[in-house]
This record gives structure tokens, C-alpha cells and sequence, in this order.
């Protein structure tokens, strides 16, 4: 159940980047200037705003990461700003719920006015593999892991005298060739030239960097000439241009390419794959009125407003807002960021009732690095190239960077640049591993009943007790699993897990967990399955009262199968088959010469084995594995073995007498037969 926000607010902004920020300034600037008592709240996935134009440079060690973000509270004064994903838009309802975090849960806010400045996902699902084994340019953590993954290798081609291994290891392939793949390149070739006189075994003939750009020449937007003279100045630096040409598959040691040839890699930095937002995508099931969406993009009017949909706007690259001649505006940052200054300003128009604007701004040009202090630019038509559209690009680009403290500190980044080598420290921050393990001492607690799901556990070593109120659920020892109940049903644990020795568990997380059940049905399905023994106490009792209670208190010898049928641990393989093919029984009871069950065997596993591997039927039954049906003494209740049964997902028990040797079997599909 989600927590309803107090305040229901004249407009929410959806989208931290250059739209949702700009639109928020403009339109928190204009109700202050007004004396409106409008409140307004922008709510972002991040709590900064990325200048994703200088991301390139931070990967390329030219720039300090966080001079390249700004905090969204400082650059929008006055405007609530609250940090979580948006799950859902009641659109009906001017509604919508974001998820704020495990403990706070979904959160539902209300608004007078909604824009949509959501921008665009990265999808790279079309391309096998290269989900895998890329590395991705959208934001400061990719641009810092590039950076820290090139310099690693670096690092590791100095180890070795293995030609081959080092080539591999040196080896970069850059799969788009528009801005962010033409900047990377060229800011990679500058850091392997600057840096690599630093280690005494790897030459710079070591290097291989090729770029695969699906056009015929690079940086489309731009003029042809200006994407040829790119292409000719990195080639002249070592890049290997790859045109009209498509990755069509990764693996872990190549890209294969669309016309069948491949180029063995490691290393891997993909910078295409953008895709529409999934929530821009649904507006044509939820929204109240008619929406047009455009190749993935919300087609708005020229005030940025939604037709039919006065409240609803959008701006950005989640939209296509029309320019003077009708055509749609591009997805560029400049659009986006006069997109929102506009937006902003209209919806304050429209709470203040007055007239909206229409969307007027024509491109001014485009700029892109190459490295080595040289760029290209188009700007209202003249083309320039070399070292002052470089200059050209820094001074511009310099002026858009919000805040003047951020500006100063990339200022003094670049200068200390023109005369210092780029920084080699390889900071490789140690993240949380999906997969890892957890030391619990006698007596502690995991997790409390009520707690958000985070994980999926194996006990390794040790054992865990599940309690419900305090009252022993189960417990779960070694090789055994639990959590998958939580996480399967989206919902907060329902028991207090407790360490009842030292105990080792390997941690699996959320997200990954729900991975692996997508992806192998037949996994989930034992999940499934196995979740069916964490009932709760009140679960369990709703059960058995469906049965009636006085048949429930009779003992269990009243309803074993007395007949048992099971095998000596040390009869043959053989012997155990002619039993399974003599009854109908499809486990066995596994007797020890003391006369103690040390479990059961399973008839289908024995004939899987079988199948799959050479089996000697000679052997003992000992050497087979063995399923541990739960035991319960005669006497007992059949409420308790009913329980019992439950608690161990198991639908069969095993009956003992008072000396705990077993004397029967009872089934759950035999008590279903007897009880009415």
C-alpha cells in the first residue's frame, strides 16, 4: 500500500536532466516574480543533473567526475525535489506513484498540472550479448568506469610479455559514431598517448582502436565535409574506422559485425541504443484523451502542451515539440534545455490564466571534440574545424555548465591539463557484488517480520530459524534456501529470520534473483513451489480448519500406510529397481543397519541417472542421493503432521514408533481419500 504525499501540488516535473531542471527554474522564477503562492516539485531517478556534453572527458581523466554534476536542489530554488523512479501515472486522477525507496515504499502525489521531461532508456536487448559485455556512456558512474576499466588494462598489459595477451588487452572497439562515440574515441586516443610512456612494457603499437558507426560517414548531423575531416584527423591518430556497418552480436572475446567478419576484443564501449521511455509508450492505453506518439516520442503542441490535455506537457527527448516550420525539433540538448526554459515559463502563464508562447528557437549549430585540441563545429551555417572550433567548443560548452562554482572548477581542470599529464590513479569503486556471501554469529537477526524483501539466501553453513511471533516456523540448515516467498510476491518478509549457530549465507539480490526466475521457468516454478511451506501461523490455521477438527486430533497410525515398502542402505542398486518395478511406490525408504531411516530415494532420479551417466547397479544403495522426507511418531496428531508436511514442502512423511524406527508412510493424497 502506498503513502499518499500531504501536499497536492500545481505541477510536478518528471525528469532530472536538461528540460525537467530548466523548466523547474523557469517556472519556480516565475511564480516568485508573480507572488504566487504555486507550489511545484520536480521529482529525478538522481539528485543531479548531468552535463552529459563533457562525459567523454571524464572517461578520457580530463575532467574530475563530479565537476560535471550539479545537485538539483541547489539550481532549482524553491521547487520540492524529491529523488525515486515513477512507477505509475494515474492519469484519470492527475495521480501518480514513484517509489522512493525500500523502507519508504510507494509514495502517491497529486498535481494540478504534469511535464514530462523523461528523456530517453538505453535498450540494448536487439544487440545479443552486448548487454553483457559493454560498457555503457549515460552518466558520471559509466564515464568513471571506463576510464577506471582503460586504465586497468593498461595496467595488466604491462604484466605481460605474451604479445598476443597484450594486443588483446590493449584492444578497443567503439560501436556508434555519433557525438558521444567520436568524442570517446578521441578522448581514449589522447589518454593512451599521454599516459602510456609511464609503463616500461607496453609500446603504443600495442594499441588497436576502431570505431563501427552503422552510416557512411561520421557525426550525421553534422556536414559531410566536417564528419570526413573527423574521420581522416583520427585516422591520422590510430583510430580503424569501420563503416556502414552494424554490430550484430557480442560475446565476451568479439563483435561480430552485420556482414559477417568480427573484431576480437575484450573491451567494449557501446554508445547506441537509446529507446523510448516506457512510460511515454503507455500514454496511449492511460492517457484521458487521444495522444499521438512519434517513433517513441510524445507529439505535443507548440506550447509544449498535449493536445486535448491542457495539464499534460512534455519537453525534452521524450517529446517532439514542433518548430516554426512544423518539422519535429531534434532530440539535442540545446532543444531540450529552450524546450523547458519555455515550458516552464507557459505553465506558469497558464496557472496565472494567460496566454502560452509558442516554441520559436532555431538551431544555432553543433560543436563535437576529436581530441588532440581539435573539434568541429556548424554554427549558423559556417563550418569550422581544428583548434579554434576546439576553442570554440570549451568557451561555449563552458557558458551552458550551470553554477559558476562548477564552471570555475572545470576551468581550472582544463588549464591544469595544458600543462600537467592526466591523471593515472586507478580509482575502481568496489560496488556491492549481485552475488556475495553473509556471516551471521549465534543470535542474530537477519531480517524482522516486515522488513523490505532485499535478498534471496542459501544457507552454506550453519542453520536459520524463520519465527512468526516469536513461534518456530522452520528451520532451514545446510543447502537449504529461503526468501523466495518475499520476492516472489513483491512484498515485505513475513518472518523473523534468526542465526541459531555461526552461519554463512550467499546473498542473492532482488533485482538479480527476479532475473534468473524470468529467465528459467522451471526454476520459478520450484521456487513456486517451495514458497508453499512459508505460511504464516494464521495461513496454516485457515487450511486446516478446512478440515474437520476431529479427525485432525486423531493420531497419525491412523491413517499410515503400514504396508512400508522400503530398502537396505546396503542392498544393490539392482535390488532397490526391482522394488521401485514390484510396487507402485515412487520413493523408498532408505533403512541403516541399526535400523534408523537415513532418508529416502526417489525412483525418477535413480532412472535420470541412468540416462545420463553410466550407473553401476552393483553398488550399494548408500551411494545414491537421498531425499530427506520429514519423520513424525505415530502418536502425533495428524494437525502435526499435516504441519510438518506443510513447513517441509513435502507432500509425503515417514511414521516411527517410539524407538524412531520407521514402521509406515503417510501421504497428504491418501489423507485427501479418507477425510470428508
Amino acid at each position: 500500500m502506498s503513502n499518499v504525499y500531504p501536499e497536492e501540488f500545481d505541477a510536478i516535473i518528471l525528469g532530472g536532466g536538461f528540460a525537467g531542471v530548466y523548466a523547474a527554474q523557469k517556472l519556480a522564477r516565475a511564480l516568485r516574480r508573480s507572488a504566487s503562492s504555486a507550489s511545484v516539485a520536480l521529482i529525478a531517478e538522481e539528485n543531479h543533473m548531468v552535463f552529459q556534453p563533457m562525459l567523454p572527458e571524464v572517461a578520457g581523466a580530463a575532467l574530475s567526475p563530479r565537476h560535471v554534476v550539479n545537485p538539483i536542489r541547489s539550481l532549482c530554488k524553491g521547487v520540492h525535489v524529491f529523488k525515486g523512479k515513477v512507477d505509475s501515472l494515474q492519469l484519470d486522477e492527475r495521480k501518480l506513484t514513484m517509489h522512493a525507496g525500500d523502507f519508504a515504499g510507494p509514495v502517491t502525489f497529486s498535481y494540478q498540472n504534469l511535464a514530462l521531461c523523461l528523456g530517453a532508456k538505453v535498450d540494448l536487448s536487439r544487440i545479443p550479448g552486448m548487454q553483457e559485455h559493454a560498457l555503457l556512456l549515460q552518466n558520471v558512474g559509466d564515464a568513471m568506469r571506463i576510464r577506471a576499466h582503460f586504465i586497468s588494462r593498461i595496467e595488466e598489459a604491462n604484466l605481460t610479455s605474451h604479445r598476443p595477451t597484450k594486443r588483446r588487452l590493449l584492444s578497443f572497439v567503439i560501436v556508434g559514431g555519433g557525438y558521444s562515440g567520436v568524442e570517446t574515441a578521441g578522448q581514449l586516443i589522447d589518454l593512451a598517448q599521454a599516459i602510456h610512456k609511464h609503463y616500461q612494457h607496453v609500446d603504443w603499437a600495442d594499441f588497436s582502436f576502431t570505431l563501427v558507426h552503422s552510416r557512411d560517414h561520421l557525426l550525421p548531423t553534422l556536414h559531410r565535409n566536417l564528419g570526413e575531416y573527423t574521420a581522416a584527423q583520427l585516422k591520422r591518430r590510430g583510430l580503424d574506422i569501420v563503416l556502414n556497418r552494424r554490430a550484430k552480436a557480442v560475446t565476451a572475446n568479439r563483435v561480430y559485425l552485420d556482414d559477417g567478419s568480427g573484431i576480437d576484443t575484450n573491451n567494449i564501449i557501446c554508445t547506441v541504443g537509446n529507446a523510448p521511455h516506457p512510460l511515454i509508450l503507455n500514454l496511449e492505453k492511460t492517457a484521458p484523451a487521444p495522444v499521438s506518439i512519434d517513433r517513441g516520442r510524445i507529439t505535443t503542441l507548440p506550447d509544449c502542451s498535449i493536445e486535448g490535455i491542457p495539464w499534460l506537457w512534455a519537453a525534452g527527448d521524450c517529446s517532439s515539440v514542433p518548430q516554426t516550420d512544423g518539422t519535429p525539433s531534434p532530440p539535442t540538448a540545446q532543444f531540450a534545455l529552450r524546450q523547458g526554459e519555455l515550458m516552464g515559463r507557459n505553465i506558469a502563464r497558464r496557472l496565472k490564466g494567460q496566454e502560452t508562447r509558442p516554441f520559436t528557437f532555431k538551431a544555432i549549430g553543433e560543436l563535437a571534440t576529436i581530441g588532440h585540441h581539435s573539434a568541429v563545429a556548424e554554427i549558423k551555417g559556417l563550418r569550422f574545424s581544428g583548434a579554434f572550433a576546439w576553442w570554440m567548443w570549451r568557451t561555449i560548452y563552458l557558458g551552458k555548465l550551470p553554477g559558476v562554482e562548477r564552471k570555475l572548477r572545470v576551468l581550472f581542470d582544463w588549464t591544469l591539463e595544458l600543462f600537467f599529464p592526466r591523471d593515472i590513479n586507478l580509482l575502481n569503486p568496489r560496488f556491492t557484488t549481485d552475488i556475495k556471501e553473509t556471516h551471521l554469529e549465534p543470535g542474530d537477526t537477519l531480517f524482522h517480520a516486515g522488513d523490505p524483501s532485499f535478498s534471496f539466501y542459501l544457507v552454506k553453513k550453519g542453520a536459520i530459524e524463520l519465527r512468526d511471533k516469536g513461534r518456530l516456523i522452520k528451520k532451514v540448515g545446510e543447502h537449504e534456501h529461503f526468501g523466495e516467498r518475499a520476492l516472489l510476491e513483491n512484498r515485505p518478509y513475513l518472518f523473523q529470520a534468526v542465526a541459531t549457530e555461526a552461519t554463512t549465507l550467499v546473498t542473492i539480490r532482488k533485482d538479480v534473483f527476479q532475473q534468473i526466475v524470468s529467465a528459467d521457468s522451471a526454476f520459478g516454478k520450484s521456487l513456486q513451489q517451495s514458497a508453499r511451506s512459508y505460511l504464516t501461523t494464521e495461513e496454516l490455521e485457515l487450511l486446516l480448519n478446512r478440515l474437520p477438527s476431529e479427525q485432525l486430533e486423531q493420531p497419525v497410525s491412523a491413517y499410515m500406510n503400514a504396508e512400508l515398502v522400503s530398502v537396505s542402505s546396503q542392498a544393490k542398486i539392482e535390488d532397490a529397481l526391482d522394488i521401485f518395478s514390484e510396487s507402485s511406490r515412487n520413493y523408498l525408504p532408505v533403512i541403516e543397519p541399526d535400523g534408523a531411516c537415513s532418508g529416502a530415494v526417489h525412483k525418477e532420479t535413480i532412472y535420470m541417472r541412468m540416462l545420463t551417466s553410466k550407473l553401476d547397479r552393483q553398488a550399494t544403495v548408500s551411494t545414491l542421493p537421498k531425499v530427506n522426507l520429514p519423520s513424525i511418531e505415530q502418536t502425533a496428531s495428524l494437525r502435526n503432521a499435516l504441519t510438518l508436511m506443510t513447513r517441509s514442502n513435502s507432500s509425503k512423511a515417514i511414521a516411527t514408533d517410539s524407538d524412531n524406527r520407521p514402521i509406515g508412510m503417510i501421504a497428504i493424497i491418501d489423507l485427501l481419500e479418507t477425510i470428508h
